[in-house]
């Protein structure tokens, strides 16, 4: 990038439960560059989120030849899990920054901009963490995303969590064992004592961690992986039925979780999945259009 001018740059950035990942445009909406932070869902404060999203943007600006960009130049749209609450949007969006503009919405609204357009559909994520998004009409539907301690059913930290309960559970001869529990207890603790002090200081991301181990011996016909991704799969499924409840005719299902987990959903569900004319970063575009009216509508990023 060579201009020297005062053009307006646009930051997109994708904020979830394991990492953070952010792209910056040209006024067309052309990619510019790409960085990468860690976790940054508004579950770990919103002040570790926006240190993660600077880390990811310096990177970012870092790739770029030519002239430094000032981070005053940037308009910058944020999809962040966990940012349901429309107060705690607001608060985050007061947060001081060096930004030209910063607005955010939570994960599942700025996907769904992006995968139908900015038309009607509903949109299900399932990986570390899990969330869903409903537009019909006028209507906004958020259902669940409140966070890891009293919600993301259907999600790798759920799977995961169950995994090391249902290991320690076997190591104490309470359910029977298996090879899966076995591996499980390897990876987090030999002892339960161990086990019990890796669990204390353990987030999100590391329990979502163990879910490729999951699915890898649930192929194996693991008895207690399959059980276990049987029941993230009804909860996916539960998931799914909440958004057909609010009229949605098509589903678009991404995250970390979203392939591995649909071969085990029932059949009847998968022609409610349809291809998505866009991603989390194109939601991201028409965030800030939406918000600023300055993207160029003939952009590759619309």
């Amino acid at each position: 990038m060579t201009k020297s001018d005062d053009t307006p740059v646009y930051l997109a950035a994708d904020c979830g439960g394991s990492n953070c990942r952010v792209r910056l445009y040209d006024e067309d909406g052309n990619r510019l560059a790409e960085g990468f932070g860690g976790p940054s869902n508004a579950a770990l404060g919103l002040d570790v989120a926006l240190s993660e999203i600077f880390r990811a943007t310096r990177e970012a600006l870092g790739t770029l030849d030519g002239e430094a960009i000032p981070l005053s130049r940037l308009h910058a749209g944020f999809a962040m899990a966990g940012l349901i609450e429309a107060d705690r949007r607001y608060e985050f969006t007061q947060i001081p920054h060096p930004f030209a503009s910063m607005t955010a919405e939570t994960d599942a609204f700025v996907a769904q901009l992006g995968c139908f357009a900015g038309g009607d559909g509903g949109l299900l994520i399932t990986g570390t963490g899990s969330c869903a998004f409903a537009s019909v009409g006028p209507d906004k539907y958020y259902i669940g995303g409140w966070g890891f301690g009293v919600s993301d059913q259907g999600s790798g930290a759920r799977l995961g969590h169950l995994a090391v309960r249902r290991a320690l559970q076997a190591y104490d001869e309470i359910l029977p064992p298996s090879p899966f529990c076995e591996e499980i207890m390897a990876r987090v603790g030999d002892t339960p004592a161990e086990v019990s002090s890796w669990a204390l200081t353990a987030q999100p991301v590391d329990y979502a961690a163990l879910t490729p181990i999951a699915f890898d011996y649930a192929a194996r016909e693991d008895e207690v992986a399959v059980y276990l991704v049987k029941e993230i799969a009804e909860e996916v499924e539960q998931l799914i039925r909440a958004l057909l409840k609010r009229g949605v005719s098509g589903i678009r299902h991404i995250g970390g979780l979203a392939d591995p987990i649909r071969p085990w959903l029932d059949d009847s569900y998968q022609s409610y999945f349809v291809t998505a004319e866009g991603d989390v970063f194109d939601g991201a575009l028409r965030l800030i259009n939406n918000r600023t009216g300055l993207i160029n509508k003939s952009g590759k990023g619309r």
